[in-house]
């Protein structure tokens, strides 16, 4: 593996000992942090007064208790101080100290080998989304994977999925408490002054027995009191539910609305988005639940430009003469859904000589062999008919940049509305020649009749035309390209291969053994270790391991090196000089290198080398 295509692990990097990752969606964990005798679960909530789960370290007693989450002393600062003065600061209080937490301001040094980072300044960075989404981007990129941030006084009922989402680990109840004394009433929609309310939304303890105008009756201790617990308890209902969230990993489609509240909130998202490279290496390959698209933000989804890169950068498509764009159907796969039954039926084997591309919002173009590829058989949207200028741009891109790429003798679109209208778009803006095949009504006996004739007054005896048999070797190759990267797929799939079982789901067999199956629930390929061994001579998504035989898992600890481009859920090979290996991986290459808990790769077939 070269060094441009790997991580490699960092041995001076400290090891942290109190905190794993065992969940991830996106950049938001689920994971554990060991606290005394107990084990405290993350995303978490703290109690600054009364919970014990981190303590300070005096400046002038540096005893600790072992085993015990301690902060280094600090000096609080705003955000606006100078970047001097940050050092200066430090350099006050820089004591020696076996604590295992230390506060970190978002402009100044980030030490290494913590466990616990505490983001100083968090209360500055609400309202603020420039600086919010770079500190926390900053942070959690020269943090270890496996060290927790805690972002104190900035957390309420409804930002907090939004801290998750964005790589916090714990927060605690400062603002509810300080806002209770404000008279603010905690809801999943921003807070309200108690005095404007008409009725209490909420059925908590605090709230069943009481009408805004009793709480306001009440002395002012008191009513803070009440209003406390309450604003504690919709901080709570909401941690429940986020984590929930993670674990079913929709948490992006609940962000997207959940972050309406409040503007500040909307434009974090959209910086995140920005920063791409961020979100993309901690976002899974393959989802097991739909992708909802119902935003204007959903277009700069990871899955969603992931995809429409790998379209055009590392997708193969088949040798023909004849391109057939079609429009997108609600049903998915496409080839499932009676608009696209009709056609193929209509069209029968002059489908051979064809290669078919799916128009669609979100994702741009779908090609054919990648209808079961994950996002392209996992989205669902809203259809109402009309498109966004925006998905318009996108899909219009998307199309134009594949014509440039990839060029084709006749070009037939057999859509209607605003499917015709990007089409013309392209092809004014590319000068190339598109034929309009459909009326108002695509299946209309009339427009699939001028389909027919027009595919056919387009072959000529030296049209390309395919088999059956080649029509499977082509889908397994583009699934393959678009899986390891350009050139997989003739690795995997080579000359001579048979193919096996009905789609979807084909097994591709080479001299008598199986390589790869193709996984319908994902449209991608599971490899068998002759398929692995062939892909792995690429030099991509390898791991190498310590000298050790693993039996069934990889832990972190136990990798030396891995490709930076693995992603969660990507198949990956697997070796040292005793075994090689393929699985799924867990994490990402790079969390790989630089954690030191948590599991890396999930096996499926290992093999002694030379047995």
């Amino acid at each position: 593996m070269s060094k441009d295509n790997s991580t490699t692990r960092d041995m001076n990097v400290s090891k942290t000992r109190y905190f794993e990752v065992t969940k991830r969606d996106g950049s938001a964990r689920i994971g554990k942090l060991r606290q005394l005798e107990k084990i405290v679960p993350t995303p978490c909530i703290i109690d600054v007064v009364k919970d014990s789960v981190i303590s300070s370290c005096s400046i002038w007693n540096e005893n600790v208790q072992q085993n015990n989450l301690t902060i280094l002393p600090h000096i609080p600062l705003p955000l606006d101080v100078p970047v001097e003065f940050i050092t200066i600061c430090k350099q006050l209080l820089d004591v020696s100290s076996p604590a295992t937490g230390v506060v970190i301001h978002p402009k100044g040094d980030i030490p290494e080998g913590f466990d616990v980072y505490v983001l100083g300044a968090s209360a500055d960075l609400a309202n603020n989304p420039r600086a919010f989404t770079a500190a926390i981007i900053r942070t959690r990129e020269h943090i270890t994977p496996d060290s927790a941030l805690y972002a104190p006084a900035i957390a309420t009922s409804y930002n907090l999925a939004l801290l998750i989402f964005s790589g916090i680990d714990m927060v605690d109840y400062t603002r509810a408490t300080i806002d209770a004394y404000k008279g603010l009433y905690f809801t999943k929609v921003g807070s309200r002054l108690l005095q404007n309310l008409k009725e209490l939304p909420c059925r908590c303890p605090a709230c069943c027995n009481h009408t805004p105008a009793s709480l306001l009756q009440l002395p002012g201790k008191e009513r803070a009191r009440l209003l406390e617990q309450h604003n504690r308890t919709m901080m709570d209902q909401e941690l429940i539910l986020v984590k929930q969230l993670i674990n079913e990993g929709h948490l992006r489609d609940y962000m997207e609305g959940a972050c309406r509240v409040e503007a500040w909130q909307t434009a974090s998202l959209q910086h995140f988005d920005l920063q791409y490279a961020y979100l993309e290496k901690r976002t899974p390959v393959v989802r097991h639940v739909l992708l909802y698209a119902c935003t204007a933000e959903s277009l700069d989804r990871v899955e969603v430009q992931r995809f429409a890169q790998r379209v055009q950068n590392r997708y193969t498509p088949p040798e023909r003469d004849i391109l057939l764009l079609l429009p997108c159907s609600a049903r998915k796969p496409y080839s499932t859904s009676m608009s696209h039954q009709r056609i193929s039926y209509h069209l029968g084997k002059l489908r051979r000589s064809l290669h078919e591309v799916i128009i669609t919002s979100p994702l741009g173009i779908v090609p054919r062999e990648l209808e079961l590829t994950y996002p392209a058989a996992h989205y669902d949207i809203p259809v109402t008919g009309h498109w966004s200028s925006d998905e318009r741009t996108f899909v219009e891109e998307c199309l134009s940049r594949y014509l440039t790429k990839h060029s084709y003798k006749t070009i037939i679109a057999h859509v209607s509305g605003a499917y015709r209208e990007i089409c013309e778009e392209v092809a004014s803006k590319l000068s190339c020649e598109i034929i309009f095949t459909a009326q108002d009504n695509i299946l209309s006996k009339i427009s699939l009749d001028n389909l027919k004739e027009h595919i056919q007054s387009s072959i000529t005896s030296t049209t390309r035309s395919v088999s059956a048999v080649d029509v499977k070797k082509e889908l397994m190759r583009a699934i393959a390209d678009y899986q390891f990267g350009e050139s997989a797929g003739m690795k995997l799939v080579p000359d001579g291969s048979i193919i096996k079982s009905h789609y979807p789901k084909h097994q591709v067999y080479y001299d008598n053994k199986q390589l790869a199956t193709l996984i319908p629930q994902y449209g991608t390929l599971a490899l068998t270790l002759h398929g692995a061994r062939r892909v792995a001579a690429l030099n991509r998504y390898t791991v190498i391991i310590d000298e050790f035989i693993p039996t069934g898992s990889i832990l972190a600890a136990g990798v030396v090196d891995a490709d930076k481009n693995i992603r969660e859920g990507d198949e990956v090979f697997v070796q040292n000089t005793q075994v090689f290996a393929v699985g799924r991986a867990q994490m990402s290459g790079e969390e790989m290198i630089k954690s030191r808990r948590g599991l890396a790769i999930d096996l499926r077939h290992t093999a002694k080398v030379g047995g």
